[in-house]
């Protein structure tokens, strides 16, 4: 029997004129949040690789790999147990040209006001808001883990460690 092992995913955060990329989920895990746009890193490509691809499927923006800002070792709980164990590459990305977002298969997608982003704290993953509250103070990245609790459809934040 072959153990599960953590899913690893670029995160991308998107930044122009002081405005964040988010995707409303329309799929497991966190259905019905705002999310950074990302996905699964493919076993022929590099976490760059999957950051500008997953931006570009999910929105149809073309953006260039700027930095590597965080990692985290995520646990989605459910019932008392591990649902989803998710290792998150937190991508920095630059907009090759800018225009408009478009909704693909992912959800909605939408830029929000990085000054206004603390308005909407309850409609984004937890882990993901933090994240954006990194990027938008320009904190340096690290390594962190975290643990969220899925109880119907709300999502708690029981923990987010700074390790190094």
């Amino acid at each position: 029997m072959e153990k599960e092992r953590p899913v690893g995913v670029a995160v991308c955060g998107v930044v122009d004129n002081g405005k964040i990329l988010l995707i409303k989920r329309i799929k497991e895990p966190y259905v019905g949040l705002w999310s950074l746009p990302g996905g699964k890193v493919e076993k022929n490509e590099h976490i760059s690789e999957a950051a500008t691809r997953e931006v570009r499927e999910e929105t149809g923006i073309e953006s260039n790999f700027s930095e590597l800002k965080s990692i985290v070792s995520e646990h989605l709980l459910e019932g008392g147990k591990i649902n989803f164990h998710i290792i998150l590459f937190f991508c920095i990305l630059k907009l090759k040209n800018a225009k408009d977002a478009n909704e693909k298969d992912e959800g909605e997608v939408k830029w929000f006001d990085l000054l206004e982003i603390d308005k909407f704290k309850s409609e984004i993953i937890p882990s993901d808001f933090l994240l954006i509250k990194q990027a938008a103070n320009q904190e340096e990245g690290r390594y962190y883990n975290c643990k969220i609790r899925k109880t119907g459809e709300k999502h708690e934040l029981l923990l987010f460690e700074k390790l190094c």
